[in-house]
């Protein structure tokens, strides 16, 4: 059961073993050294190993879970070999090194797997396989040591041997602010073994630290979305006096141009927050929003409402549901807001209502509110539908004063 080549030259694109390789039996030569018990895995973001943002003052605050099990551990022959002795067994095992491709027409004249596990070069594909087949029996947790600002953790075990850790902590949201979103998935399982030294072949790569340059990416991948700018805009009177207790929705997507009755298939978006200030918050995994979030906007004591943590490049309809008491509820105000390709890039608003009552003022984008059809704006579609209506209330009493001097007419002609 020497050791010659453990997964040696793999590419390990869903593990983290980096290449290692044990040595045979040389006579005459000083003793394998097997003694190291710890396994060193680097990063190159420590947020990989950590489920908030790292905090640099506290590296061992927050980290992810681990387990592991010990699938075999090292003996050594007396001289420069070392022997995996396998210490697990069952249907995972068995399905592990079949994945691998060990079978009566492959194992040679290996006493058992390990030893042909020992000799044997797996392909990537291969190690993704045994590696998964095995990761369930990973039972034992384990803490590792963080250094290096968070992005090396050394792992430490009872003896030398082949192990296999496993990540328990799976896909996080590590920060969701009103600016950005990190997710980091949950890493591959790892397959190392520890330390060997004085080994003859020298064992490459085996040093506890699993590449040759000392570093190594934890094999795991991130979603990270930037969000867009603040955006604002303020409830007035027709003489751009602030205005409260005005309440809106928004919808994702332009939606302005929908009736009522299909406005209502549509879902607004929830916010966290109140009093003028919210934040789109991410939704649950079965689309629903996190308990408080709101689909009502409400002002501040200015009449304010501030949007943060909406996409980038994306087009949002805000629509005036409530208008402030003693204010008609026939004329309420619509607009689109358009939110920049960077997060720095100011979003544009475009008035939607047919009344003019949307619309910015000097930098800022206000939406009016009027008392009475006289009040509305007198331009654009609003003044054309203030003067259509007028026109008809002129036309109405014109054809009244007809009517009554043909009535008149009749009468005296009687």
């Amino acid at each position: 059961m020497k050791l010659r080549k453990l997964f040696a030259g793999v590419a390990a694109a869903a593990t983290l073993l980096g290449g290692m390789a044990f040595g045979a039996t040389t006579a005459n030569a000083a003793e394998a050294n097997i003694s190291s018990t710890t396994i060193t895995v680097n990063a190159t973001d420590a947020n990989q190993f950590y489920t908030k943002p790292v905090d640099t003052a506290d590296l061992q605050a927050n980290l992810r879970m681990f387990k592991y099990v010990e699938l075999a551990k090292y003996v050594s022959d007396g001289n420069t070999g070392v022997e995996l002795e396998g210490l697990v067994s069952g249907e995972a095992v068995d399905d592990a090194f079949a994945a691998a491709g060990y079978n009566d027409q492959t194992k040679g004249d290996s006493l058992n797997e390990w030893a042909w596990l020992g000799n044997t070069t797996l392909t990537a594909a291969q190690t993704t396989a045994f590696v998964n087949a095995l990761k369930d029996l990973a039972v034992t947790g384990i803490t590792p040591m963080a250094s290096n600002g968070g992005k090396t953790q050394t792992f430490t075990f009872a003896e030398g041997g082949l192990y296999l850790i496993v990540d328990q902590s799976g896909k996080l949201v590590v920060e969701d602010n009103d600016t950005h979103k990190l997710v980091w998935n949950g890493n591959a399982p790892i397959l190392a073994g520890t330390a060997i030294t004085v080994a003859a072949p020298s064992v490459n790569n085996a040093t506890g630290v699993l590449a040759a340059a000392g570093v190594v990416d934890l094999k795991s991948s991130k979603e990270e979305t930037t969000k867009a700018g603040a955006v604002t805009w303020q409830k007035v009177d027709k003489n751009a006096a602030a205005l409260t207790g005005a309440e809106f929705q928004v919808y994702e997507g332009d939606v302005s141009g929908l009736s009522a009755d299909e406005l209502k298939a549509k879902t607004p978006l929830k916010f966290n927050g109140s009093n003028g200030a919210y934040s789109l918050p991410t939704a649950n995994a079965d689309g629903t929003y996190p308990e408080g979030a709101t689909d009502t906007l409400q002002s501040n004591a200015e009449g304010k409402y501030t949007l943060n943590g909406l996409k980038l490049n994306t087009i949002y309809t805000v629509i005036e549901t409530k208008v402030p008491t003693g204010y008609n509820g026939t004329f309420v105000g619509k607009f689109t807001i358009t939110t920049g390709a960077t997060a720095d890039a100011a979003a544009t608003f475009a008035g939607k209502d047919a009344w003019n009552l949307s619309k910015d003022n000097k930098g800022t984008f206000q939406v009016t509110n009027v008392k009475n059809i006289t009040q509305l704006p007198l331009t654009g579609a609003a003044g054309t539908a203030l003067f259509s209506v007028i026109g008809l209330l002129i036309a109405g009493a014109a054809v009244t004063v007809f009517v009554k001097s043909r009535s008149t007419k009749r009468a005296l002609n009687a």
